[in-house]
């Protein structure tokens, strides 16, 4: 498995120079876009024969079911339309800045989302890869796949993860139109989420030749007031009062935005660019230094451990191959920090955070964050109506010893 994070981090990394670094040069926005396009498709598509490689490995080796061969295949085609994603060039070099700063920290936050949430990390063990065949998927198989995901959610439109993913397959296709429209539908089911609106206004933007007044702008707003902090929400805000030539308010979101990342790093250093070219513009005296970090409660990572088991009330309504998922959020929900994922067979089992993959990107944690878990009947995070669910405690992200207990069932 260490193999492939490395693969897939090297792969990551590459896409990030190939697609951010032109992003902060002068070069046509048509170049850019051609450029972004034929590299997150070869990525995407190199991850995805890997992967399905090892899992012909898996079912040849006797160690996964048929049942469960189709269905994880089935995930793998979808992470494709979710990774693939790409985004059209920008207006002109100046507002250029501020897609690439936020291209660069949202990309590996949501492939990490993804992987943990709908990917199988058990089938990656290189212990058991092995030869096969290598695997193509075509346009029209990209296209089929979206077409079914749609039909799936006209029967169950209330999951709100099979939204997420239409809506960002429709992005990876540049039909911007129809992301937006399902980012609308995932409003109306996650209607706190600030990330939500934010890449609704991103949607709306690129639909109508990255204009961000109107509509855009609004939801940009709508994204903030439930998180100042937002990264996106920051970086769209600044380029739409750059757009707008109100360049002492781009200049204050971007040194908002500035606040949450380590002084020394190398995309600080290009926020401070873009930062120093609005305040030129204003007429305002060149940021001196570094606004401080916002988090000084803010921890380095988390480290909770402890160890969750299920009530034996509840051991008949749990099968061994059902996914537990254990999480750790913001202190009265929202887009996880962590998870980690057992199968209800490893109950009861230790768990530690550190070393865990983060999902929190640049947010800070807090003094206190909220752990708990869930044993999934459907295999997505999302909690749904016959689930096994613990009590959510807050507790301090290095706590030690935390025992949570799944004793309770989500009513139908």
């Amino acid at each position: 498995m260490s193999s492939f994070i490395v693969f897939a981090g090297l792969l990551v990394v590459g896409a990030l120079l190939m697609v951010v670094v032109p992003l902060f040069r002068k070069v046509s926005s048509a170049q850019s876009n051609d450029d972004a396009n034929a590299l997150q498709a070869r990525t995407a598509l190199s991850v995805l024969r890997e992967q399905l490689a090892e899992l012909d490995a898996d079912v040849a080796a006797g160690d996964m079911s048929q049942a469960d061969y189709q269905r994880t295949r089935e995930e793998l085609e979808r992470r494709a339309l979710d990774e693939g994603e790409t985004r059209s060039g920008t207006l002109s070099a100046k507002p250029a800045r501020a897609w690439g700063i936020a291209t660069a920290l949202l990309l590996p936050v949501l492939a990490a989302v993804i992987y943990v949430e709908i990917g199988t990390p058990e089938g990656l063990d290189p212990t058991q890869a092995g030869g096969g065949d290598t695997h193509e998927v075509t346009q029209a198989q990209v296209e089929e796949m979206v077409a079914t995901l749609a039909e799936r959610l006209k029967q169950d439109p209330e999951n709100a993860e099979g939204w997420f993913m239409l809506a960002r397959s429709y992005n990876a296709m540049g039909r911007f139109t129809e992301a937006a429209a399902a980012y609308g539908e995932l409003a109306k089911r996650m209607p706190d989420e600030s990330q939500v609106y934010a890449d609704w206004a991103d949607a709306l933007a690129a639909a109508n030749n990255r204009s961000l007044a109107g509509e855009p702008a609004r939801l940009i707003e709508k994204a903030l007031s439930l998180d100042p902090d937002n990264i996106k929400a920051l970086a769209l805000s600044g380029s739409a009062a750059f757009q707008a030539s109100d360049f002492a308010k781009a200049a204050a979101q971007w040194e908002r935005m500035l606040t949450q990342l380590p002084a020394d790093s190398e995309l600080a250093a290009s926020i401070r660019q873009g930062i120093a070219e609005a305040r030129q513009q204003a007429g305002m005296a060149p940021m001196t230094e570094a606004p401080a970090p916002a988090s000084a409660a803010a921890g380095t990572g988390i480290t909770l451990s402890g160890t969750v088991a299920l009530a034996p009330a509840m051991a008949d309504k749990a099968s061994p191959t059902d996914v537990v998922f254990i999480y750790v959020r913001p202190e009265g929900g929202g887009m996880p920090f962590a998870i980690v994922r057992k199968t209800v067979a490893d109950l009861p089992v230790s768990f530690d955070f550190a070393g865990v993959p983060s999902m929190a990107g640049e947010r800070p944690i807090p003094a206190k964050v909220e752990i708990g878990a869930r044993i999934s009947k459907s295999g997505n995070a999302g909690a749904r109506p016959g689930d096994l669910d613990s009590l959510v405690l807050a507790v301090p992200p290095d706590a030690a010893g935390v025992n949570l207990l799944i004793e309770t069932e989500i009513a139908q």
